[in-house]
């Protein structure tokens, strides 16, 4: 790559990808997991947010909405869940990863086979996963 004198978005975006490989490498020496967020840029400046997160038995990573399913979960029909648990939502088949304290509406938090996340109500979890 030439030397860059002011920062556009493509340039970043080639940036993002090198970092998460050099960052990839630390992650694995320490056992946790790093990548780079968003990203702020003007001129000659740019900021990328990092976030780490420690990774729990089993392999899965714990976040801050993945302590806060232990803490809430009582608040559900759903209290003999854990994260990493598959739940069915609209009969589709789902990986719970958490409660988020901060969404009024949609506290659930899961994701796809693919990792994409998704976000749900009380209700719509309790309609298909209550015992």
């Amino acid at each position: 790559m030439k030397k860059i004198e002011t920062f556009n978005k493509p340039q970043i975006v080639q940036l993002r990808s090198e970092i998460d490989k050099a960052l990839d490498r630390v992650a694995k020496q320490y056992g946790i997991t790093i990548s780079a967020g968003n990203c702020s840029f003007s001129g000659n400046e740019a900021n990328f947010k990092l976030k780490l997160n420690t990774i729990g038995d089993g392999g899965t990573v714990i976040t801050r909405e993945s302590k806060m399913w232990d803490l809430y979960k009582s608040r559900t029909n759903c209290s003999h869940l854990n994260i990493g648990d598959t739940i069915t939502i609209q009969g589709n088949s789902y990986t719970l990863s958490g409660y988020n304290t901060r969404a009024r509406k949609a506290p659930i938090n899961f994701t796809d086979g693919r990792g994409n996340g998704y976000k749900c109500s009380i209700n719509m979890l309790n309609l298909e996963n209550a015992k």
